[in-house]
């Protein structure tokens, strides 16, 4: 039997950890103060997220006593992120590795319980009916100009929304954050008398966006919203789908009927915190819900979520994209600055872009089979559903 000499063997266990390491990535940063830079964010749990297969942990640990974070060992040729916990808000920022490293830094910002300097940017409600039910969007935008920066967090809630009468289930709710084009599923809690719904989901600087869907019973065609405000909002449009659908009620007027897209566009002016409304709804024609492609039908793959593929669509399909059509067909009207209607197509055309490249990435998760065909499936339907949208709205 041939013997391995002891030179020999040092240096087979020295090479193999050696090559084992080159192997495994590594992420370190540091938490930046956006309020106070010269508060060191010490002791802050950091967690680093896998982003490939759902969003799970793949290592935590804590900042140094300069702020600093540093993970060692992570897998190879995965898309990450790093997640920060500072003072019961969540900051994230997306991993670049560059020859197996990366080096991000996270902007994190002190909290306040005010809202001094946080206002509703924009606000807008749409109702479809289907069938007995009267589905209901609730879109509304906050504008986090606090100076200093800060993050607005509230134990009792930072977005508040009426419990609508007959509410035939539980309301659904998705965020999109400052900075991201993704929104995700937020879960709502309801409040102690039942009257409201609320969530905790902190207001970073920047703008940050809710849309709640509630679905209400519509039999006979006729319904009554009692609905209160909790926030000072300006001039609020209401979209209507069937356009024969009759909405009524103390200040409300029709300022648009589009008879070939089947809607009408009711407005009411500003609303003041407190303030309790009542609208009668009635009449309609039932507008069938679109037909899906076939699976096989269409080239268009989907795009994989950049906060993780539990970040799923809610809602009726129809009623998000009639949702941006009656919006923007709005603001495109005679009186709307050219300016703005061509900004607006730039951001789509750019928004249109970001979703191309994101299919060429799924495709490539799809060839190294590192996403399962049932989950590759779904994201493939929703970047249909997604594309579809923004061609309609360029379309117009």
């Amino acid at each position: 039997m041939r013997k391995l000499s002891i030179p020999a063997l040092l240096f087979f266990l020295a090479i193999v950890p050696a090559a084992r390491a080159q192997q495994q990535w590594i992420a370190e940063g540091k938490l930046i103060n956006g309020t106070d830079p010269s508060i060191i964010a010490r002791g802050v749990e950091v967690e680093i997220l896998s982003l490939d297969v759902g969003m799970s942990i793949i290592k935590a640990g804590s900042t140094d006593s300069s702020g600093k974070f540093r993970f060692e060992g992570l897998p190879p040729n995965r898309r990450m992120m790093v997640r920060a916990n500072y003072k019961d808000a969540n900051y994230h920022a997306q991993l670049s590795f560059t020859a197996g490293k990366a080096n991000t830094d996270v902007t994190v910002y002190e909290p306040t319980t005010s809202m001094a300097g946080i206002e509703v940017q924009e606000a807008f409600l749409a109702f479809q009916q289907s069938g007995e039910d009267l589905k209901l969007l609730e879109t509304v935008t906050f504008n986090n100009k606090t100076n200093p920066p800060m993050t607005f967090v509230a134990p009792e809630g930072t977005f508040r929304t009426s419990k609508s009468p007959g509410l035939l289930e539980p309301p659904q709710m998705r965020v999109t954050a400052p900075g991201s084009s993704m929104p995700v599923v937020q879960s709502v809690l309801e409040s102690a008398d039942g009257t409201n719904y609320y969530t905790l989901y902190p207001l970073r600087p920047g703008e940050t966006t809710f849309e709640v869907q509630q679905l209400l019973p519509y039999k006979d065609r006729s319904y009554r919203l009692i609905k209160k405000f909790y926030q000072n909002v300006g001039s609020l449009n209401i979209g209507v789908i069937p356009q024969d659908m009759v909405l009524s009620g103390e200040g409300l007027s029709k300022i648009q009927s589009d008879g070939e897209k089947n809607f009408s566009i009711y407005r009411t002016p500003s609303i003041k915190a407190g303030t309790e409304i009542a609208w009668e709804f009635s009449g309609g024609t039932p507008v069938p819900d679109a037909a899906e492609e076939p699976t096989g039908g269409s080239e268009i793959q989907a795009i994989p979520n950049d906060v993780g593929e539990s970040a799923i669509m809610i809602g009726s399909l129809l009623l998000m994209g009639f949702v941006l059509v009656l919006w923007y067909a709005f603001n495109r009207s005679p009186e709307a600055a050219v300016g703005q209607a061509d900004a607006r197509t730039r951001t789509l055309k750019e928004q249109r872009e970001q979703l191309l490249k994101s299919l060429a990435e799924l495709d490539h998760r799809k060839d190294t089979e590192s996403i399962g065909q049932d989950e590759y499936l779904k994201q493939r339907e929703e970047g249909k559903r997604r594309l579809r949208r923004i061609s309609l709205l360029l379309k117009e």
